[in-house]
């Protein structure tokens, strides 16, 4: 998707994907971020995270990785 921000924090484990997610959001909410993580772990930790800042919040297995996708309503 176009102005999809992507993160691609495969291979770390928690809590380096969420404090990844934590940095990018400290420049500016986009209406959409994908956040790709090797664990089922560090996609719900992603996932819990954005959720408590109003996203909505969708996870997929994609082979062995998971993307974190959120939508964040317009302000």
């Amino acid at each position: 998707m176009e102005g999809e921000l992507r993160i691609n924090a495969r291979g770390l484990s928690v809590p380096g994907p969420r404090l990844m997610v934590q940095s990018a959001l400290e420049q500016g909410q986009p209406a959409q971020m994908r956040v790709v993580v090797s664990t089922d772990e560090g996609a719900r930790d992603v996932g819990g995270y954005l959720t408590g800042r109003g996203a909505s919040v969708e996870i997929d297995q994609v082979g062995a990785e998971f993307h974190v996708i959120a939508r964040f309503s317009p302000a």
